[in-house]
């Protein structure tokens, strides 16, 4: 069973919250020294460091939410307060993808690069990659952090490490056979885009040298109908990872479990709170997910509500790692709720069943909106084939998502390649109410 550090990723549960423990006091003996931002906050909730004396205390922090930092760079422009060192320690700029709000700034420095780097380290050993593969990273290299970090992971295991930013799906094939890549890393929109370019051109990809999917920024593996068809399509295994450019990348998937994702406990204090009341919950029921991450006291998140919606598993998992499991990985988020005709759904959870009926490379596109003073949902799905055969298929998916929803979709049919494609993550949502 491969393990980047099997010591700390099977401690017992005691070993585990005293490394953890540690780790926080430094942090936030450092963090109320010279961290303007925690300074002030905790100042005004009357909370000292000493105050901290057991992982149980972490309760007493207020928490973290991204609007704060959203609105502390809009008043100290461009980086806000939260830098704990001065602005010549830093040498890495991020941001994060504005899809729920304005897009927030972070910065690193080599030693927090370094832990970032540290943390994909567990991703990749996880799902079995060595000094000895060579990974195609399928990713245009902006300023979102998500395949930055696996690039900095992959460099510290040690393996051949093939860049494509600037590459169009021909080109990146191209070199995934010349070179004879066994990883590949994107997301698992373009993962199957790659697998529809290279079925036009009459390429078996389950005849290449590609034996490790690595999966980020949707929901992919985790999803036993996408996995089961960017595995058929790739004759690969698929692993998803999962992480926030605020709080850093915090959980990954192993051999032994594939639909769930484990807490990078080593680097991170995971919470599961109720999202009205913000107490912490039993294991087995869903709530939002808190971090606190550890290695990050240049630019810290502590207590940062995620709003991504969670249920941990309260089993050792089957690999042997102590840490803790979610059921599902991320379930769905708070802040991407919405509510149709006084019904609560999360578009992601809608999407997972529209692409069961999706062969790769086609797109779909989830629209609410407002028509004759009544909410509605429209999905605009991509398909072929003879009036009757597209007649049975948008009714039989209506029918099914009526079944799991309780609510009436208007599907409709639309071209092949006249909806968006997507390199990083998908943004096949929009509320038009």
């Amino acid at each position: 069973m491969p393990f980047h550090n099997k010591k700390i990723e099977t401690a017992s549960r005691q070993v585990l919250e005293g490394h953890q423990f540690g780790h926080l006091k430094k942090m936030l003996e450092k963090v109320c020294r010279s961290n303007p931002f925690y300074t002030d906050k905790y100042g005004s909730a009357g909370i000292r460091p000493e105050d901290i004396t057991s992982l149980d205390d972490l309760k007493l922090l207020p928490f973290t939410h991204k609007e704060e930092l959203e609105q502390d760079q809009v008043n100290n422009p461009p980086f806000g307060t939260t830098l704990t060192e001065p602005l010549d320690h830093y040498v890495q700029y991020h941001q994060t993808t504005g899809t729920t709000g304005t897009p927030i700034k972070m910065l690193d420095t080599r030693e927090s690069w370094d832990w970032r780097g540290e943390g994909a380290c567990y991703i990749l050993a996880a799902a079995g990659v060595t000094s000895e593969d060579t990974i195609l990273i399928a990713f245009n290299f902006g300023p979102y952090t998500a395949f930055w970090i696996l690039y900095e992971g992959a460099y510290k295991i040690g393996s051949l490490i093939i860049p494509t930013g600037g590459w169009n799906t021909e080109q990146r094939l191209d070199c995934l056979l010349e070179n004879r890549v066994t990883v590949l890393a994107g997301t698992p929109t373009y993962v199957l885009r790659m697998a529809a370019v290279a079925r036009e051109k009459n390429i078996d990809l389950r005849n290449s040298d590609v034996r490790i999917l690595i999966l980020s920024g949707e929901a992919g593996a985790l999803d036993p109908v996408l996995r089961d068809k960017i595995e058929g399509t790739w004759g690969a295994k698929a692993f998803d990872y999962v992480g926030l450019t605020e709080v850093g990348t915090w959980g990954f998937q192993c051999h032994k479990a594939p639909t769930s994702i484990h807490i990078m406990e080593s680097e991170f204090i995971a919470e599961i709170i109720d999202p009205e009341t913000g107490q912490n919950i039993p294991e087995g029921q869903e709530g939002e997910l808190v971090l606190t991450n550890l290695g990050r006291t240049c630019n810290p998140a502590i207590r940062f509500r995620t709003r991504d919606i969670v249920k941990a598993l309260p089993d050792t998992c089957a690999c042997g790692r102590t840490f803790r499991s979610l059921d599902g990985g991320i379930l769905g988020r708070q802040d991407q709720m919405v509510k149709i005709r006084g019904i609560n759904i999360f578009p992601s959870t809608v999407g997972v069943l529209v692409e069961k009926h999706m062969d790769p490379g086609y797109e779909y596109k989830i629209i609410a909106l407002r028509e004759n003073d009544r909410d509605d949902i429209r999905i605009l799905i991509e398909k072929e084939g003879s009036q009757d055969v597209l007649h049975d298929f948008t009714a039989g998916l209506q029918s099914e998502l009526k079944r799991q929803f309780n609510l009436s979709f208007r599907v409709e049919i639309a071209e092949k390649g006249t909806l968006p494609r997507y390199e990083h993550k998908a943004k096949r949502f929009v509320d038009e109410r």
